[in-house]
């Protein structure tokens, strides 16, 4: 993945791009698992999904809460920016 400036929105924190980043190279992932891969606390990269799933950026894949990118999100992994 090609490095570009951050330029982030102001309602992103900066678990989400790491969060993006390690599900642009996965089919989809419990937050748990992301969370231990990225080295923060679970409970925080839960909160996290949930908002980049209000965001567009993820989508929930089961009734145990897996997350995936969306098209969204695969841009956002591609381009190292997050939408506004």
């Amino acid at each position: 993945m090609e490095e570009v400036p951050s330029r982030q929105p102001a309602w992103s924190r900066p678990a989400d791009r790491a969060i993006v980043e390690f599900l642009a190279d996965r089919n989809a992932e419990y937050p748990a698992i992301v969370a231990n891969r990225i080295g923060m606390h679970a409970p925080y990269v839960e909160r996290r999904c949930e908002v980049l799933a209000e965001r567009g950026l993820l989508e929930a894949v089961s009734g145990e809460v897996v997350y995936r990118l969306t098209d969204t999100g695969e841009r956002a992994a591609d381009t190292g920016i997050l939408p506004e």
